[in-house]
């Protein structure tokens, strides 16, 4: 079976209220990911810095412009069997403030989008592993 490498940008995207943007991934061909939350994530481009792919996708897919603030000194690695290839993927995440908004989801693959207060919401969704590694690091930091 053939094996593939990813790296995975996401964005822990701030409001002015201190809320953070969750995203319900759909996607049933990977059954322990569908219908999980998540925060806004995209595989990097070849070529393309990290900030690169965050700032473009993010702005792409929701139409939502950010600033990036900082990089989150943490980063995690996952591997997904698909039917067709083992996928082991890098993952990296920035904090971002919310700059400019006219919110539309333009992305096949969310079925829902929230903000949420992390410190009150947090346990009220079931994210992906990943996902709540990264949120829960960004709380114990901030």
């Amino acid at each position: 079976m053939d094996k593939v490498q990813k790296i995975v940008v996401l964005g822990i995207i701030e409001n002015e209220k201190w809320e953070i943007l969750i995203t319900q991934r759909l996607d049933p061909k990977i059954s322990n990911a569908h219908m999980k939350w998540d925060i806004p994530w995209w595989k990097n481009e070849f070529g393309e810095s990290l900030e690169d792919t965050l700032t473009r996708e993010i702005y792409e897919e929701t139409w939502l412009n950010i600033e990036i603030t900082q990089f989150l000194p943490k980063s995690l690695s996952k591997f997904w069997e698909h039917e067709e290839y083992h996928q082991h993927t890098l993952l990296f995440c920035y904090i971002c403030k919310l700059t400019g908004w006219d919110l539309h989801l333009n992305d096949p693959k969310i079925q829902d989008i929230k903000w949420i207060n992390p410190k009150s919401d947090l346990y009220e969704f079931d994210f992906l592993e990943t996902t709540f590694d990264f949120i829960k690091f960004y709380l114990q930091n901030k």
